[in-house]
């Protein structure tokens, strides 16, 4: 009987000393692995701070990425605007109202009859044509008269400087006598062209328009 309660004593308190071995290895295993997560999350706050460092660098790049892409937008519409030249192209006459002239100083024509206006740079109030931008532009005009007494002449105008006169002589009283002229000019965005009627010369017309001033754009420049 004491043998078998000497047994059973030793049995559990073996059983109590291996539990008690057993949690001491558990707390031994969980200290030795802590050195590890530590590291495990410096490893991971040095990793994301890394990350961050690429993103903004990254985020640096694409500013600079967009400004250049803006830059690039801004020369290609530049490129587009000076390709794609602006319509301009006008022709007007006289009115029906007869003779004109002759006057003792010279005098702007004002061609008020408009059959094309495009891009609205010829002003039919005041007879003269704007350049709306910079280019090579073409202009013609024409005259008539019929009186022998009365010579017909009509002046090209850049800027108020006189380019061209153009002026013919009616020998046949009472037969119509035509004139033309033109001009390729180069011209920079504001500057006027216009015709003027001579001193001591004139002109005649009626509804078939026979006095014309026509001007269009040829190349931007």
């Amino acid at each position: 009987m004491r043998s078998i309660t000497l047994l059973l004593f030793l049995s559990l308190s073996h059983s109590a000393a291996g539990r008690e071995t057993a949690k001491v290895e558990d707390n031994a295993t969980q200290l030795s692995l802590q050195p590890d997560v530590w590291r495990e999350v410096r490893e991971l706050r040095d990793l994301v701070v890394e990350q961050r460092a690429e993103l903004n660098v990254l985020k640096s790049r694409l500013t600079s990425s967009e400004s250049e892409l803006q830059e690039l937008r801004e020369e290609l519409q530049a490129i587009r605007t000076k390709t794609e030249s602006p319509k301009v192209a006008f022709t007007a006459a006289l009115t029906d109202s007869g003779l004109l002239g002759p006057f003792n100083t010279d005098t702007t024509i004002v061609y008020s009859k408009v059959f094309t206006n495009t891009g609205q740079a010829y002003n039919p109030f005041t007879g003269i044509f704007t350049a709306p931008v910079k280019g090579v532009y073409y202009f013609r005009f024409t005259g008539m008269d019929h009186r022998s007494a009365v010579h017909m002449g009509v002046a090209l105008y850049k800027n108020g400087q006189r380019l061209m006169l153009t002026y013919e002589i009616n020998v046949n009283n009472g037969y119509f006598e035509h004139m033309s002229n033109g001009a390729t000019l180069e011209l920079e965005k504001g500057d006027t062209v216009y015709l003027r009627l001579p001193a001591n010369k004139g002109l005649y017309d009626n509804n078939e328009s026979h006095n014309t001033f026509s001007g269009f754009l040829l190349f931007t420049l």
